[in-house]
């Protein structure tokens, strides 16, 4: 295999770590609590995204590195797109609290968003095709998913919500 597509293997994997870490920078994901009646407390709903920002970091780590081969990088991302499937499910199923309920919303939705969008990437990886991966990467950077996720746990912040261990 030339050096070109392991160049680009490599800035796919960068540009995939930065994408997973400022999932987990956001504080990203759920974690049960908050059956769909009685809102969670604020200190409920930072635990709650506390424990799955954890597991979305854990689950795009891998991508820190440039991993072996295509076939293991899509392999990472499927279980990338997994948890961030789990944790939009997560936050849709609870009740956060009333000043959050429109940015929790946004953010699970964002979450779902950028999971959908990752398919393109995952799917040009599995073919082992250097061109595709780096179509995919090029789409994903106008994503809009990522920056309506950033925007809901901006507002989180600003009215006082502690995201987790990376805020």
């Amino acid at each position: 295999m030339s050096s070109q597509p392991l160049g680009m293997r490599h800035r796919g994997v960068a540009t995939l770590a930065a994408l997973g870490f400022a999932l987990a920078v956001a504080g990203c994901g759920g974690g049960g609590g908050g059956d769909g009646g009685t809102p969670l407390t604020k200190a409920q709903y930072e635990q709650h995204l506390a424990t799955d920002s954890q597991t979305i970091t854990k689950a795009f780590q891998p991508l820190s590195t440039p991993p072996s081969s295509l076939s293991v990088l899509a392999s990472q991302l499927k279980v990338g797109q997994e948890k961030l499937r789990s944790a939009a499910d997560d936050l849709n199923g609870v009740t956060p609290p009333k000043d959050v309920a429109k940015d929790n919303q946004a953010l699970a939705k964002g979450l779902q968003t950028l999971a959908d969008e990752l398919e393109s990437l995952r799917s040009a990886a599995a073919k082992k095709d250097p061109k595709l991966v780096q179509k995919a990467l090029n789409e994903l950077k106008s994503s809009h998913a990522l920056v309506d996720a950033r925007v809901a746990t901006d507002d989180m912040r600003k009215k006082g919500y502690k995201l987790g261990g990376f805020s």
